[in-house]
């Protein structure tokens, strides 16, 4: 019985990931070479989703935000999940995909517990 939770648990851990990649890229089944954590911290809690274009080498060539998906259009937490997915996620190389292959990632922001030290601020009471 325990190992059916334990492969259970693995396998849907393992699908949580692929859920965030979709489009041509998913439905071509182009294996993830180097994941990335689909998740940041952002004031309030949202998603963003990026078109991105991946080359024949695997290496992500575009990545535009896509305004009708996105709930987070925010330029602060825009970019960091933007340099998140060009800098980290990167697909198997292969020549039998497109030589542009399309596909979509989608973000998701967490609110940050966390509030920053501002010494400008009232005091609290």
């Amino acid at each position: 019985m325990k190992k059916i939770i334990l492969l259970s648990l693995v396998l849907l851990t393992s699908f949580v990931n692929i859920a965030q990649i979709y489009g041509d890229i998913f439905m071509d089944k182009r294996r993830v070479q180097n994941d990335i954590d689909y998740i940041i911290s952002y004031s309030k809690p949202g998603k963003i989703v990026f078109d991105i274009v991946v080359d024949m080498e695997g290496k992500i060539t575009s990545c535009i935000l896509n305004k009708e998906k996105s709930t987070i259009i925010e330029t602060g937490a825009m970019m960091k999940a933007k340099n998140k997915i060009i800098a980290g996620l990167t697909f198997e190389r292969g020549y039998t995909f497109p030589k542009f292959h399309n596909g979509s990632v989608q973000i998701t922001t967490v609110q940050d517990g966390l509030k920053e030290d501002n010494k400008f601020a009232p005091p609290p009471n």
